[in-house]
């Protein structure tokens, strides 16, 4: 987080703020029926996770295809750096109204122990235990983010690999967690960006392999290679 992002990160901490309490005074004067509330903040949980869950999808997608050389073929690289970022925080506003329309959907209990402690819920318990923790994984992304510069850059990037078991954590999490998994139009959701960032990791580690094997050529060999050039 530098300091183009921190204005957007504020305003967008205002904004759920203002969401929060705009929502708790309009139930407390309209005062529905517990069942009416209830499916008010079930909309609001799904259409939140699944928002929180395509933000994180881009973020990780361009995160992961930055080292690829992809995106410099059409000068994108600087542009799509900053969405990663972006995007990167907006998944904040939109996991707390997830995690608010849960606490505040009754039909399921959830508490604030239940939301913030894995295994705390009879509710699908290992699915949403890979939620908090993913909750945990990203919060550390974006504070060590902030802290860049001070941790050093190899930190940082040690730190940053969280990313890529947590995406699959969080997919499964949407999976076998949520209440709209059986239907197709979700199931694409969660599979297509993950089998996309499936494939940028083979990609990955495929040139990591490349690089490493090109730089344990020994020298000798390289000399050899010059002489009969020559």
């Amino acid at each position: 987080m530098n300091e183009r992002q921190r204005f957007p990160f504020v305003v967008a901490c205002i904004a759920t703020a203002i969401v929060v309490g705009f929502s708790l005074l309009t139930t407390h004067l309209i005062d529905p029926a517990p069942k009416a509330a209830n499916e008010t903040y079930w909309y609001l949980e799904r259409s939140a996770g699944f928002t929180s869950y395509g933000l994180l999808s881009i973020a990780v997608l361009l995160g992961a295809s930055s080292s690829l050389s992809f995106w410099e073929r059409w000068n994108m690289r600087k542009l799509m750096t900053q969405m990663h970022q972006y995007a990167s925080l907006l998944v904040f506003p939109f996991l707390f109204f997830h995690l608010w329309g849960l606490y505040m959907d009754k039909s399921v209990s959830f508490g604030i122990i239940q939301l913030l402690i894995p295994l705390t819920t009879r509710y699908r318990a290992i699915p949403t235990a890979l939620g908090i923790l993913t909750l945990y994984a990203w919060l550390t992304l974006i504070v060590t983010s902030y802290f860049r510069e001070k941790i050093g850059v190899k930190i940082w990037r040690a730190i940053h690999i969280l990313s890529f078991p947590m995406f699959f954590a969080v997919t499964f999490h949407g999976l076998f967690s949520g209440t709209d998994s059986n239907k197709l139009w979700a199931v694409l959701i969660y599979v297509v960006p993950t089998v996309i960032f499936t494939i940028l990791c083979l990609k990955r580690i495929r040139k990591s392999t490349i690089t490493t094997s090109k730089n344990h050529v020994p020298k000798h060999a390289n000399q050899r290679t010059q002489e009969h050039v020559r």
